[in-house]
C-alpha cells in the first residue's frame, strides 16, 4: 500500500489546527473522587496523545520500512528520546483534598501544598493558566490542558482565603 505525501501531509495539517482551535474551545469539567476535586486534563488532550504517539510510531517504522538503506541507530534512540520527553511532559492531575493541593504526574515525582502554605495564586496567559506557589517552594500549575479553568481559581481562592493576582 502506498500513501501519497500530498493527502498525508493535508490531512496532519487539519487534524493539527482542529485539535489546536478544538481544545480552545472544549472546558471540561471537575471530577468528584473520594480524596477530593480532580482537575484531570481534557478529554481532546487525552484522546490528541493517544492518537499521536501511535500515529508518530507507526510513521517512523514507515519510513525504516521505506527507506533503501538501514536507519542510524541514533536515530532510533533519538526517536525513543523525543517521545519519553514528551511523556514526562504531560501535565499532571490536580487534586484539591481537605487539606492541601495535590499534582501527580505519570513520571514525575507527585507536589503537593498545604492550604495554609500557599503564599500567591497567580493567573497567567488571560486566565488559562494558573500558578499556585507554595512557601516551600512547591508550584502547581493548571495549564489550558486541564479541566475548569475558572472554578480550580474559584476553589483556590475559598479554600485559601487568597485572591488571584492577575
Amino acid at each position: 500500500m502506498h500513501l501519497d505525501p500530498r493527502l498525508l501531509r493535508v490531512l496532519v495539517i487539519g487534524l493539527a489546527i482542529v485539535l489546536l482551535y478544538g481544545s480552545r474551545l472544549t472546558k471540561g469539567s471537575v471530577v468528584q473522587t473520594p480524596d477530593g476535586l480532580a482537575f484531570r486534563i481534557k478529554p481532546l488532550f487525552a484522546w490528541a496523545r493517544a492518537i499521536a504517539l501511535p500515529a508518530y510510531i507507526i510513521f517512523f517504522v514507515y519510513l525504516m520500512s521505506t527507506q533503501k538503506r538501514p536507519i542510524p541507530w541514533w536515530m532510533a534512540l533519538l526517536f525513543v528520546a523525543a517521545i519519553g520527553i514528551g511523556l514526562m511532559q504531560m501535565p499532571g492531575t490536580i487534586t484539591l483534598t481537605q487539606t492541601a493541593i495535590t499534582q501527580k504526574f505519570w513520571f514525575q515525582p507527585s507536589k503537593a501544598i498545604q492550604y495554609n502554605e500557599v503564599m500567591a495564586i497567580q493567573a497567567m496567559q488571560g486566565g488559562r493558566m494558573t500558578r499556585v506557589l507554595g512557601d516551600n517552594r512547591v508550584k502547581i500549575t493548571h495549564t489550558s490542558n486541564h479541566c475548569a479553568a475558572a472554578e480550580f481559581r474559584q476553589e483556590l481562592e475559598r479554600r485559601t482565603g487568597k485572591r488571584v493576582i492577575a
